[in-house]
């Protein structure tokens, strides 16, 4: 590539504050200007641009721009989260016009079922050329991207990461209150009423046990009410880490989950893991040692996997902590960056 230091670009739909502190990371680690774009998340977070330092060019989805629209030269590497987005696909598209190169950030999962069978068809068909990389979360992302047809040296794994310095471990899990903790929207795929559900018919089996659940959505007024089932709203991430540092167990119950971002919080805490079996993150940080996974939808599975947890040894708990700590360690902003640097490096 002619120029010795390109412009560099990143796009996020749905920008989300952990994005925004791994962004920061990156381009710190590059050391040159980079320009940010995103769509605005679905749940308003504050002092995203603070997080990343720098201005946010924000889009509307479905209103494609150019880059001079932006006030910006066309970049000639760009990193592509939202490749469905009208408004970001029109960005990459130009990059790719003025010969630039594009990596796409992927954080599908691997489901293996007919529709992504059929979708990986496509996408070598008509999408493959257009990206010269692929960053994605973990393992599973892996395995989707070389049926996607990416070469094994243009996968690179860490896309997501929770911040250590947000999320870190505390008191052994022995002195930790009885508690199991869901973060999440509380929509259908969450999975959110059934878990509430489970815990409510195992509750007098745990005694001294609680579930706080935090989020928002619709479905929030739906959860059954019981002494020991703690409903809050949306938690800024400043002050949800304390929460993961206070539970023992953290549950996440989705019907569906492409990677799952809020695993990797927990694990950073130490946390015992509750996870259905549809977790894109389960392949990253789970293991018999420290999780405990179910069938999606399964009450009585759900049920019994709370118990499992629930009355795990000391000693059980320690390997638990210790393996959910040491798992952690995999991804985060400084691994992020990392890989960032390394395609850029690739790519000239």
């Amino acid at each position: 590539m002619a120029n010795a230091t390109p412009l560099i670009a990143f796009s996020w739909q749905g920008l989300p504050q952990y994005a925004a502190r791994q962004l920061a990371v990156a381009i710190q680690r590059l050391g040159r200007r980079c320009v940010v774009v995103g769509t605005k998340p679905y749940v308003p977070i504050e002092g995203m641009e603070q997080c990343l330092g720098q201005p946010i060019h924000w889009l509307e989805p479905a209103v494609p721009q150019t880059w001079r629209d932006l006030g910006s030269e066309v970049p000639q590497i760009f990193f592509q989260a939202g490749w469905s987005c009208p408004a970001i696909n029109a960005l990459g598209d130009e990059v790719r016009a003025c010969g630039g190169k594009v990596c796409l950030l992927m954080d599908n999962q691997w489901r293996g079922d007919a529709r992504q069978i059929l979708g990986g068809l496509w996408f070598r068909t008509f999408r493959r050329q257009a990206y010269q990389a692929v960053l994605v979360p973990g393992k599973s992302g892996t395995r989707l991207a070389q049926w996607y047809g990416f070469k094994p040296a243009e996968i690179f794994q860490g896309l997501y990461g929770a911040d250590p310095q947000l999320f870190y471990n505390s008191q052994p899990l022995k002195q930790r209150p009885r508690r199991i903790l869901f973060v999440g929207q509380y929509i259908e795929r969450k999975g959110c009423l059934p878990l509430a559900q489970a815990f409510a018919s195992v509750a007098a089996q745990l005694p001294d046990w609680e579930l706080v659940m935090c989020g928002s959505g619709p479905l929030q007024n739906q959860i059954p009410s019981h002494p020991q089932i703690k409903v809050q709203g949306f938690v800024q991430p400043e002050s949800l880490g304390a929460l993961y540092r206070e539970a023992r167990i953290f549950a996440l119950p989705s019907y569906q989950e492409a990677w799952g971002l809020v695993v990797h919080e927990a694990a950073l805490s130490g946390c015992q893991l509750l996870l259905s079996n549809q977790i894109g993150a389960a392949d990253d940080f789970a293991t018999s040692a420290n999780a405990a996974r179910f069938t999606a939808g399964s009450m009585s599975e759900l049920a019994q996997a709370i118990l499992k947890l629930a009355l795990a040894t000391e000693a059980e708990l320690a390997t638990a902590q210790a393996t959910s700590l040491q798992l952690a360690q995999t991804h985060g902003p400084s691994i992020f960056a990392e890989r960032v640097v390394n395609i850029v490096h690739q790519f000239n």
